[in-house]
């Protein structure tokens, strides 16, 4: 073979290696590269997150979560497809016999939990959602108690607050002073949560789990 041969091989085996790297490339550009460990702040793929519109509180409904973005501090109402001077939110209830998983990313972590039900409170003032609500429901005490100490570990709720109520309601079997109790707010998410507690005993107790900016 002629050198002249070998050299025109070579050029064609670097052009076909060259273009199966040019589409191994586009393809990895699609589908996403692999996630590594400093890849968990990265920030949020378009239409990672749910609307607010009828539509959206619909697909929330049916599918059983909901997944919202404060990671910049707040809900704007243009961000989940209302308009900015919307009076009020979408108050989205359960189906029958289940739960929506709540997720709200925030600029230092994650609230969640599950709900039967998500309110958004607002006004025609403001541009975003002034609290998003959901509701923790207790049949058990014991079950309420470590939901509490959850809260103060995960959102930076006041510990020795959390004790002492929860001291004060292991030493009574009635509600008495202790019907009521708000916790927060916690803010090492970077949001404001707060924990207002009913505890009804021997009723189910119920907290409602409030998410709010941090300038309120």
């Amino acid at each position: 073979m002629t050198k002249e041969a070998v050299s025109g091989r070579v050029r064609k085996g670097l052009a076909a290696t060259i273009g199966a790297l040019a589409v191994s490339l586009a393809l990895a550009g699609c589908v996403g590269g692999v996630s590594g460990p400093g890849s968990q702040g990265a920030a949020p793929v378009a239409g990672e997150f749910d609307t607010l519109t009828a539509d959206g509180a619909e697909r929330i409904k049916s599918q059983g979560s909901a997944r919202l973005d404060m990671s910049a501090g707040k809900l704007e109402k243009e961000s989940v497809g209302l308009p900015a001077d919307a009076a009020k939110g979408p108050l989205i209830f359960a189906q029958e016999g289940r739960e929506i998983q709540v997720s709200i990313a925030g600029p230092k972590g994650t609230v969640s939990g599950s709900s039967d039900s998500l309110k958004f409170a607002t006004d025609s003032a403001r541009a975003d959602f002034k609290e998003v609500t959901f509701y923790h429901r207790h049949e058990k005490r014991e079950d309420l108690e470590k939901d509490i100490r959850d809260a103060v570990s995960r959102y930076g709720l006041d510990a020795a607050d959390a004790e002492n109520w929860l001291k004060s309601v292991q030493r009574t079997s009635s509600p008495v002073e202790l019907y009521k109790h708000r916790l927060g707010p916690g803010t090492s998410t970077g949001l404001a949560v707060t924990y207002d507690i009913v505890y009804d005993f021997p009723d189910p107790s119920v907290i409602s789990v409030r998410v709010s900016p941090m300038d309120g």
